[in-house]
């Protein structure tokens, strides 16, 4: 029997230049991304992470997320990666409850010391074998391989020093901007707002913004008023005028070709289809 259904785990090396082309997020999924070589760069919601080898970030469902090389330093790397729906693990919350297992992606970034490294090595690897020559215990296997790791992080997590990254200056004033936006989406922001709260101008600001998180300013923008949108369709009975207006669309028009581009359907099939697409 071979049951992938809501688990899946990966292991690729990539070029030392390697970017993702496109921002994402994972509707369904959670993702936990592990480091085994090189060096990268991770801009997720608002915040920057740096991942040396051994690093791992975790992933929530729904977290605007996009990776690109350390600009000091660009290197070949490997990775895991493994994704998991929220039923996957639902025997894991009825335990335990939902709010412990959620509290893994409340600190994301979790260097993993040098003399607990091979473990986890040792674990992806079984899990990885698993995955790959399935038959009727792997699941069961994979469902506490993946619990292990979780609780593993949990313990790390409580010990683990500052977790806050280590900017240079350049980097927390984009940081700090990306916060803002993402706490102001609703309000007419432009570019030049942007770059006056950075203190620079608007092609500077445009390039460096663009360098630091991996995302072009209007990008950003639209996907954090895109992805407050989805929550609005399905959580309230507001109209699609009055979530546009919401989330910072100045025309419902405008608003509809946005979401349709961005998500392939309209809003109004989108909470028709309770977030399906």
């Amino acid at each position: 029997m071979r049951n992938r259904e809501g688990f899946s785990i990966t292991k690729i090396k990539r070029e030392a230049y390697f970017s993702m082309k496109n921002p994402h997020t994972h509707r369904e999924d959670y993702e936990i991304y592990f480091l085994l070589t090189g060096k990268r760069r991770f801009f997720m919601e608002h915040t920057l992470y740096t991942l040396d080898k051994g690093d791992v970030l975790l992933i929530e469902k729904g977290n605007i997320h996009r990776s690109t090389y350390a600009q000091d330093n660009a290197l070949p790397h490997e990775r895991y990666v493994i994704r998991f729906t929220e039923e996957y693990l639902l025997a894991f919350q009825q335990d335990y409850g939902k709010e412990f297992f959620l509290k893994c992606f409340q600190q994301p970034h979790i260097k993993i010391p040098m003399h607990r490294r091979e473990y986890i090595f040792n674990l992806l690897e079984r899990m990885e074998a698993e995955y790959k020559n399935m038959d009727e215990y792997s699941d069961l296997l994979l469902r506490g391989y993946l619990r292990e790791l979780l609780v593993f992080f949990l313990r790390y997590q409580k010990i683990q020093e500052n977790g806050m990254e280590e900017l240079d200056e350049m980097d927390e004033v984009i940081q700090s901007v990306a916060r803002y936006i993402s706490e102001n989406y609703f309000s007419s922001i432009n570019l030049e707002d942007a770059a006056k709260r950075a203190s620079m101008s608007p092609t500077y600001f445009s390039r460096k913004f663009k360098r630091v998180t991996g995302f072009g300013f209007k990008e950003y923008l639209g996907n954090i008023r895109i992805k407050e949108a989805e929550k609005r369709l399905l959580q309230t009975k507001d109209s699609i005028t009055e979530i546009a207006l919401q989330c910072g669309f100045n025309d419902s028009n405008y608003f509809g070709d946005v979401f349709k581009k961005a998500r392939g359907i309209s809003p109004h099939q989108y909470r028709k289809n309770k977030g399906v697409l």
